[in-house]
C-alpha cells in the first residue's frame, strides 16, 4: 500500500475524531500524562512567558497548563467541533481551526516552543508527518524546542490483540478482552488500510472502538526523521518521562528536540 492508502487514512481519522462520541471523550480529559508533566517541569524556565504553539489540542486538554506557563499561547486543531469545545472553556485563549501540515498562517520563527501531544502526530499519514516536521521547524525560532509523542513500534505488544499478550486474569484484562473481541469485525475491516514499511507502520489499534489508524515508529527512525528536518539535541523519554534509547515497555514515547 502506498501514498493513496495513507491519504485515505487521513480521511478515516478526521472522520473518527469528528464524531460526537470522540469529541465528548476529549472534552472530558483535563490532565497531563506523567511523561508530559516531567518534561514540561524540566524545561519550564526556558519556555516561561514565551511564544507557544500547541498543535492537536483536542478540546483543550493541555491548554490550561500551557496558559499558566505563558499567556502568549496559540492552540490549533483540525476538528472544528473540538475547537468549539475548547473555546467555550478558554475564551481568553487564541484557538484556531487549522492543519498542522500547513502552518501558513504563521510567519517563520514565530514560536519558542511547539507541542504536539497525545500522539496527535500519529493520526497523520507519512507524507503529512514529514510536512509537519518541516513546518514546525520553520515556525520555531532558532534554539526553540519541539515536544511531541509518538506510538512506539518497538513496543512489546505492538499489533498484538489481548489473547496474544502476556495474560493476567484480572478484571482489567477481562474488560480489554471483551472490548477487543466485540470490535474484532471492525478491526479486520480496518486492516485493509494498514501500511508496513521498513521505516514505519500505520495500523489499526484499539482506540475509539478500532475506528482509527495510527502511525508507529521506532526511536531510531524517529530520530532520523527529526534530523532530516533540521532538528538536533533529540531526547527520547518513556511514558514516565525517563530518558531511554530503546524501549519495549512504553506504548508511546515522548520526544524533545531543538531547532538548530
Amino acid at each position: 500500500m502506498g501514498v493513496a492508502s495513507e491519504t485515505y487514512a487521513d480521511l478515516i481519522n478526521k472522520a473518527a475524531f469528528s464524531t460526537t462520541e470522540v469529541v465528548d471523550h476529549y472534552d472530558g480529559i483535563n490532565y497531563l500524562h506523567e511523561g508530559e508533566r516531567v518534561i514540561l517541569e524540566r524545561i519550564l524556565p526556558e519556555i516561561k512567558d514565551s511564544a507557544i504553539l500547541d498543535l492537536g489540542i483536542g478540546a483543550g486538554r493541555t491548554t490550561t497548563f500551557l496558559l499558566d506557563i505563558s499567556p502568549n499561547y496559540t492552540g490549533l486543531d483540525f476538528v472544528p467541533e473540538l475547537i468549539d469545545r475548547a473555546r467555550n472553556k478558554f475564551p481568553e485563549a487564541n484557538l484556531i481551526v487549522g492543519d498542522a501540515t500547513d502552518l501558513k498562517q504563521f510567519e517563520n520563527e514565530s514560536f519558542d516552543f511547539v507541542l504536539f501531544s497525545y500522539n496527535g502526530l500519529g493520526c497523520i499519514s507519512h507524507p503529512g508527518r514529514l510536512k509537519v516536521l518541516r513546518e514546525v521547524h520553520r515556525v520555531l525560532k532558532h534554539g526553540g524546542r519541539f515536544m511531541f509523542s509518538a506510538h512506539n513500534r518497538d513496543y512489546k505488544y505492538f499489533r498484538k490483540l489481548p489473547w496474544r499478550r502476556k495474560i493476567e486474569f484480572d478484571k482489567q484484562f477481562a474488560k480489554f478482552f471483551l472490548y477487543a473481541f466485540y470490535h474484532l469485525p471492525k478491526h479486520w475491516q480496518m486492516k485493509k488500510h494498514e501500511v508496513e514499511t521498513d521505516e514505519y507502520a500505520i495500523v489499526n489499534d484499539s482506540d475509539h472502538r478500532y475506528s482509527v489508524l495510527f502511525y508507529y515508529i521506532a526511536p531510531d527512525k524517529q530520530i532520523q526523521q527529526l534530523e532530516d528536518a533540521g532538528f538536533t539535541n533529540i531526547e527520547v523519554h518513556d511514558n514516565k518521562g525517563r530518558p531511554v534509547k530503546n524501549c519495549v515497555d512504553s506504548h508511546w514515547l515522548e520526544y524533545l528536540a531543538v531547532k538548530a
